[in-house]
């Protein structure tokens, strides 16, 4: 009888079935084939040695694409990007930059990005990306100056590139393109008076409030673009005024809002306008009594044109969310117009016996619900009597309760209600006694 051998080999392949994440370096696959067979007896079974095969290392990356910008000559301009690893093993990625066109931007520089809000997470340059482990994504700026004299309406090309350092032929690259154009601008004021007007953060306080713990207080931040684009502007609040981090006091919170009450980070600033943003900020309810300096930043993540406001609270936890500020001025010939600006500083020259003194006295409501039966008071004060010439009181808001005839004593001005942010004024003068 003859003896018939089936031999069946079993291959341990793996097969693709459609796009598959690449094996990682380093794996090893073994395979080993087995057979059986009959001689007669019955069914027997032999088994192969086993070879091994180690995966080698692949280089693979890809980068989002390039971005177009407009921004006037002189300026900065940034450009986000993203890189992946498509590799199958840990690499870092140099990176460079070429330029083409009209002009040559200055001093191209990349910086990290880890949230991907297109703004430099510091003033730390790179030069390649770090370790990126297979399927990982590094996030990053390139940041450049216009040339002053980039004529507008020129543009200029910058190709960004990424090579890998395990193996350098295998790079990608993505082109960012600048145009010149009337680029936009960013200044914030406070609460329309045009205080804090300039570039950067103010060296003292432009407006504080007084506040008491676990009450919330408004400031009033306008955002002027005097450039001749758009431009949308991130939205922060610090205790640091370089902004080198965005930390608040513990339990303190800022809340950025629109015309309309809605939570917002970010505003949109038309060309030649101004947008009001609300910034409202609460200290924690265990709060201790003292002086607290903030400072406001909007800043372009497309041009990276910023300004920062100085502001401050003052946590007394007696407080209302009622402002009172005096300010006076000089009015040396009685003609009910103040000489020079209001202000809180001492007048100390031109205060002759026969002189007058303008007062203005700014109720604000710095909380965010109404107060209500506003009743400002003003004494007048020694040395000095009511003066009833030209322009002798007046109120922007409410009603002069103090009734104008024989010995005036105190000035008073009644306001029904003042809503979040409102103010009311009383303005009246005295005449030095001579």
């Amino acid at each position: 009888m003859k003896t018939r051998l089936t031999v069946l080999a079993t291959l341990m392949l793996a097969a693709a079935h459609g796009a598959q994440a690449a094996t990682p370096a380093g794996t090893q696959i073994s395979n080993t084939a087995t057979a059986t067979y009959s001689d007669g007896t019955g069914t027997k079974t032999a088994t192969s040695n086993t070879v091994i095969t180690t995966v080698q290392q692949v280089a693979s990356l890809t980068m989002t694409a390039g971005t177009t910008k407009t921004a006037a000559a002189g300026t900065q301009v940034v450009f986000a990007h993203s890189i992946t690893n498509t590799g199958n093993g840990a690499d870092t990625f140099a990176l460079s930059s070429t330029q083409s066109g009209a002009f040559t931007i200055a001093n191209v520089q990349f910086f990290a990005d880890a949230d991907g809000n297109g703004v430099a997470d510091n003033a730390t340059p790179l030069t390649a990306v770090p370790s990126l482990a297979a399927g990982a994504t590094f996030q990053f700026v390139a940041v450049a100056t216009l040339p002053a004299n980039a004529a507008n309406g020129s543009s200029n090309s910058l190709v960004v590139t990424a090579t890998s350092n395990f193996t350098a032929t295998v790079k990608t690259s993505s082109t960012d393109t600048t145009n010149v154009g009337a680029g936009s601008t960013m200044d914030i004021t406070a609460n329309g008076s045009g205080l804090g007007a300039g570039a950067g953060a103010e060296a003292s306080p432009v407006v504080t409030n007084t506040t008491a713990p676990g009450t919330t207080t408004r400031f009033t931040l306008n955002l002027n673009n005097g450039g001749g684009i758009a431009d949308t502007f991130n939205l922060a609040a610090s205790t640091d005024g370089t902004f080198g981090s965005t930390t608040l006091p513990s339990g303190w919170t800022v809340v950025f809002r629109d015309s309309t009450g809605a939570v917002i980070t970010s505003a949109t600033v038309n060309p030649n306008s101004t947008t009001v943003v609300y910034a409202d900020v609460t200290p924690p309810a265990g709060a201790t009594a003292g002086t607290t300096d903030l400072y406001f930043r909007a800043l372009s993540p497309t041009t990276n044109v910023k300004d920062i406001l100085h502001d401050a609270v003052i946590v007394n936890p007696a407080a209302t969310q009622l402002s009172l500020v005096k300010t006076q001025a000089l009015d040396a010939n009685c003609d009910g117009t103040a000489d020079t600006a209001y202000s809180a500083a001492p007048i100390t020259t031109g205060a002759l016996p026969g002189a007058c003194i303008r007062y203005k006295i700014t109720a604000t409501n710095t909380g965010t619900t109404n107060v209500t039966a506003v009743t400002i008071n003003d004494d007048i004060p020694a040395n000095t009597t009511y003066y009833a010439g030209n322009n002798p009181v007046s109120a922007s808001l409410g009603s002069i309760v103090t009734v104008l005839t024989g010995q005036v004593s105190t000035m008073t001005t009644a306001i029904p209600t003042l809503t979040p942010n409102q103010s009311g004024t009383m303005e009246f003068g005295v005449r030095i006694n001579q």
